[in-house]
């Protein structure tokens, strides 16, 4: 088959690399792998610097002005204005912060920090309490926002392609990933 497409044409064109400087710094600083980053901002924000939720999360990420400051002045960084969290560096920089608090309160899990991302750590502490164990791929599934299971679901292929594009693959889940806590 001549003009059969394989899935893995043109995945440059498909997932492009917006900002890549500000993620693989991020990334240094956080220890958190540069393609879990990137999955995050594309799901979020499609790499639209200037979008704004219905909910007013704006940039790059995401952020919601009120974790944005919480999280700046724990880590030691400058309270952004609202125009700072448009401005793609500055709020990868914070995001990322973020997102390295909630890997660390979930056990380095990404599902549970994206999911957490999404729809809050509270919400995400009530459904890890009341799954009572199952593997984390039953987890996922049973997540109670339709919203929140696609949201963790696209993150995690995201993260695939995105560790394929950067030359540093990662699985699905990771050994550590394999089960909730």
């Amino acid at each position: 088959m001549a003009n059969a497409a394989s899935l893995s044409d043109h995945l440059d064109l498909r997932f492009p690399l917006a900002y890549p400087e500000f993620f693989k710094r991020a990334s240094h600083v956080t220890a958190i792998p540069e393609s879990f980053l990137i999955a995050i901002a594309r799901q979020e924000s499609a790499f639209d610097p200037r979008a704004r939720s219905h909910a007013d999360a704006l940039g790059l990420m995401q952020l919601l002005p009120s974790t944005a400051k919480r999280v700046a002045r724990r880590t030691g960084l400058s309270a952004p204005s609202d125009e700072d969290l448009l401005n793609p560096s500055v709020n990868v920089e914070i995001a990322s912060h973020h997102l390295a608090e909630l890997m660390l309160r979930y056990g380095n899990r990404r599902p549970l920090a994206a999911a957490a991302y999404n729809a809050g750590a509270s919400r995400v502490d009530r459904w890890i309490k009341n799954a009572g164990g199952v593997p984390m791929d039953v987890w996922i599934e049973t997540i109670p926002f339709r919203e929140t299971r696609n949201y963790v679901k696209n993150v995690l292929a995201f993260a695939q392609v995105y560790g394929r594009l950067l030359g540093t693959p990662v699985p699905m889940l990771q050994v550590n990933e394999s089960s909730i806590p």
